[in-house]
Parts: structure tokens; C-alpha cells; sequence
């Protein structure tokens, strides 16, 4: 099969779409469409066979290089310690300590409660274990005092000076002295962790942070009184680093692992250990996260595996509750092809790069787009970060069963390296119409060069696009 058949896509309409309103030029003399419509459908058979005008296009030499695949999730930002802080006790709020949005240390107070009542129930708590105390010294001195009366008269039983029932009475007194001495030490732990209860009571109205981080906004003013419960108070985030949650299909997650040389247990909890971190605006945060955990198995609700990860955050720009997007490396394409992202053409379903051949005629390969990345690439005015795509060749059969290659279509149009190829960046669509009117001319038996490509010799100068339009009224400096 000839290269050109290999390489040239015709694309249906694309000839009356580019040429719609050139009938006849302003001097009279036929336009395009008519010289093209004059050759398939009859007419003035030299004037229709003279060749169109060069078209100037821009371009750009094939690049190759290693490109990084990335995988994208979303993600939800949250702290990595998160806490509702409520109260414990009832009462009425009397201050207010720290100032809403405010970095607080463990420990540190955040609101008071009225401890009025909660005092007085430590005093009584106090009282009654003093009272507690002093009934275990009366009953010491009971059980003293039952103890001589038992001894006493176990020495009388013998002489017969008192009767046996006199020393069984003195052996029951001293048995309830015991058993009174007990019930009042029991009384004393009573008290005691009625005293730490009371205690534990007060100390809760002063309702501090549980670790250090920040205090969103309080829900509460002073005066409100409040209870244990459903209230929330305020809610405390660690957020430097800050924890994100992500989840990834299994599937993917199975890709990464095919595609890495992952292992579990060898200093690695994930296929990836770090990730970036994309803003709601789309800008990239400038550090890098850390893959924590990994879950070992998959949701079998939602097909997905949930990740945690963490990224320092000492300024503060992130916050829990945003959503974000988590960005990771996850393989890498060798020797890829890249063109600029302008080049790519679309017609129906398909993609498109022009390559200008060495009969300077325009050639139509079908591509497949891939990863896409922004690289310093040359340009007219030196050198430009440019976005780039990667390509590789839709599959199509050279007739002898074997599948071509991106290198195989080019070298097929001329070029044995495919980075001498020079690809259309500006002027594609009109060189899609040009392969499009040589492959209707040479169908009609017409010579070969009937629509040429101009290479601008200079280098394709990229400009990043305007994202505002400068007003029409602004006077110039």
C-alpha cells in the first residue's frame, strides 16, 4: 500500500465546509470550488488542472520524550485530629475565651460555664468525706474497745468469774465493732469519688481544647445556657499538616499496582507514596502530599478503595471541608510522541494531526490522544512552556496483517526519523482541505502537487491565550 494511501484521511465535506463562498474571485476568474466542481463535473479541462496557491502554515518538528502518566481523584480536605466540641454540664455560658477562626494550644480554655452550683457541690462532697473520716475514727475506737472487753473476759470464762454467754455476747459486740468499722471506711470511698465527681464537674465548665489547631466559629453567645447533648460549641481542626481523603476504583488501583513496582511492606503502604493537590480554581499547591494509609480492601458498594494522605499546610491556604483534586504519578510513557495541542484537529469521533511531506503536500494522520503536559518547548520568540499531547497512531493494517506504527506512518510519507517530520500547528484546518481537494484531484486523474503546503521557515511562535479581553475604552499608558 502507498504511503499516501496509508497516511491522507479524507474527510467528508470538509472540501464545500473550507470552500463555501469561493466561486469566483474578484477579477472574474474562477474561484476554488468552481475549478474543483469544473473538474469533476466537466469544463475548461486546463484552467480546472492549474495548481492552487501554496498555503503558508506554521509548524513544529515531532518531539519524543519520557512523559509521567498521572491519574487524577477527587478528594475531601478535613484535619488530621477533628473534634465537636460540646459541653458536659449544664449551665450558663459566662465567657467566651478565645476569638473565632484562632489557632488554640491543647489545653487552652475556650468557654467558661457557671460554676456557682458546682462549687457548692464540691464543698458538700468535701464536708461529707470529713464526716465520712470521723465516723471510721468512732468506729476504730468501738472496735478498740470490743477487742479489750474480748480479751477480758475470755481470761474470767476460765476462772468461772462470768458466764459463758457474757463472753459470747463480748465475741458478737466485737464482730459488729468490725463490721461498723468497714462500713464506714466504705463510707470514705464514697466520698471520695463523690469529691472527684463533684470536682470533674467543675473542671468541665471550663471547656477546653483537646489538641492543638483551630476553632471554627462559635455556635453560642454568653448567656446561653447549655447541656450535654446534640450541642455543639464549636469545632476544632488540626490542619498543619491537614489530611486528605481520596478514594480510587479498584480497578485503577490494580492498574497501579500492575504498572509500578509496588510491594507491599517494603516501605511502601500505597502504589504511589506522593501525591499533588489541585485547588478549586485549578491551580496547583505548591508542596506535595504523602500517601498515609491505604484501605486493604474494596468498598463493595461503590467499587473504590479509600486513601489518606497528608500535606503540609504552615500557611494556612488549605481548610478542612474544601474539595480538591489529587494528582499522581502512577507510570511513565517511554519514547512518546509529542505534538503541540493546538495541532490536534477533530472530525466526527476522531482526531487528527497535518504533517507536511516532502513533496510539500499535506498528510492526515488518525492519532490517538494520551497524557497531556505542559513543557518548555522553542518557539519564535525562544522558548515557551507550551501545552503539549502526547500521540500514537490509530490502528491500521499495512496489508500484511501487521499493525502501523506513528514512526511507520511517517517513514511510509518520507521520513525515516520521525522527528524530522514537521507537523502543522497553525493552518491545519486549511490543510485539511487541501489533502482533501488532492485526494478528490488525484481521484479525477489529476497530476500530482495540485494543492502545495509553504513551511513559514520561521519557528511556530506560541502565544498562551488572553483569558480577559483588554477593554476597547482603556487608554494606553
Amino acid at each position: 500500500m502507498k504511503a499516501k494511501q496509508i497516511a491522507m484521511m479524507a474527510l467528508s465535506g470538509a472540501v464545500v465546509a473550507g470552500l463555501t463562498g469561493c466561486g469566483e474571485s474578484e477579477d472574474g476568474k474562477p474561484g476554488f470550488l468552481e475549478r474543483v466542481t469544473r473538474d469533476f463535473f466537466g469544463g475548461d479541462e486546463e484552467q480546472a488542472r492549474q495548481p492552487m496557491p501554496p498555503l503558508q502554515v506554521s509548524v513544529m518538528k515531532l518531539q519524543q520524550q519520557t512523559v509521567p502518566v498521572y491519574a487524577t481523584w477527587f478528594g475531601q480536605l478535613r484535619g488530621t485530629e477533628q473534634a465537636d466540641i460540646k459541653p458536659e454540664v449544664s449551665g450558663k455560658i459566662v465567657q467566651k475565651v478565645y476569638i473565632d477562626g484562632s489557632p488554640c494550644e491543647k489545653g487552652e480554655v475556650l468557654f467558661r460555664i457557671d460554676d456557682v452550683t458546682y462549687k457548692a457541690a464540691v464543698d458538700m462532697a468535701a464536708a461529707n468525706l470529713e464526716a465520712a473520716k470521723a465516723a471510721v475514727l468512732q468506729a476504730e475506737v468501738a472496735e478498740a474497745q470490743a477487742e479489750q472487753d474480748l480479751a477480758r473476759f475470755s481470761e474470767l470464762v476460765k476462772s468461772g468469774s462470768v458466764s459463758d454467754k457474757t463472753f459470747r455476747d463480748a465475741e458478737h459486740a466485737k464482730k459488729r465493732a468490725a463490721a461498723a468499722l468497714a462500713a464506714a471506711k466504705a463510707q470514705v470511698k464514697q466520698a471520695e469519688a463523690a469529691l472527684d465527681n463533684a470536682q470533674i464537674n467543675l473542671d468541665r465548665c471550663c471547656i477546653r481544647a483537646p489538641f492543638d489547631g483551630y476553632a471554627s466559629a462559635s455556635t453560642v453567645s454568653v448567656g446561653d445556657h447549655v447541656s450535654p447533648g446534640a450541642m455543639t460549641l464549636t469545632r476544632m481542626s488540626a490542619i498543619d499538616p491537614i489530611r486528605v481523603d481520596f478514594v480510587v476504583t479498584g480497578k485503577h488501583v490494580l492498574d497501579i499496582v500492575t504498572q509500578t513496582n509496588f510491594r507491599a511492606g517494603e516501605n511502601m503502604d500505597s502504589p504511589f507514596t506522593e501525591f499533588d493537590v489541585i485547588l478549586e480554581d485549578g491551580t496547583l499547591y505548591g508542596k506535595k502530599g504523602v500517601v498515609k494509609t491505604m484501605d486493604s480492601e474494596v468498598n463493595t458498594s461503590t467499587g473504590t478503595v479509600n486513601f489518606i494522605g497528608e500535606i503540609p499546610n504552615a500557611e494556612l491556604r488549605l481548610r478542612s471541608g474544601a474539595s480538591v483534586q489529587v494528582r499522581a504519578k502512577v507510570s511513565e510513557v517511554k519514547d512518546a510522541f509529542l505534538v503541540p495541542k493546538a495541532a490536534i484537529l477533530s472530525s466526527m469521533n476522531h482526531r487528527f494531526i497535518y504533517v507536511v511531506g516532502k513533496d510539500n503536500q499535506p498528510y492526515g494522520i488518525d492519532v490517538i490522544l494520551g497524557q497531556e503536559i505542559a513543557l518548555e518547548m522553542p518557539s519564535g520568540a525562544g522558548k515557551a512552556v507550551m501545552p503539549m499531547q502526547v500521540v500514537t497512531a490509530r490502528a491500521i493494517n499495512n496489508g500484511n496483517g501487521e499493525v502501523m506504527t506513528l514512526a511507520d506512518i511517517l517513514k511510509g510519507i518520507g521520513y525515516d526519523n520521525p522527528l524530522d517530520a514537521p507537523v502543522i500547528v497553525e493552518g491545519g484546518q486549511m490543510a485539511q482541505i487541501y489533502a482533501n481537494i488532492n485526494m478528490g484531484m488525484k481521484k479525477a486523474g489529476a497530476p500530482a502537487g495540485f494543492a502545495e503546503i509553504a513551511p513559514n521557515p520561521a519557528a511556530y511562535d506560541y502565544r498562551k491565550p488572553m483569558t480577559t479581553t483588554p477593554s476597547v475604552t482603556a487608554k494606553s499608558e
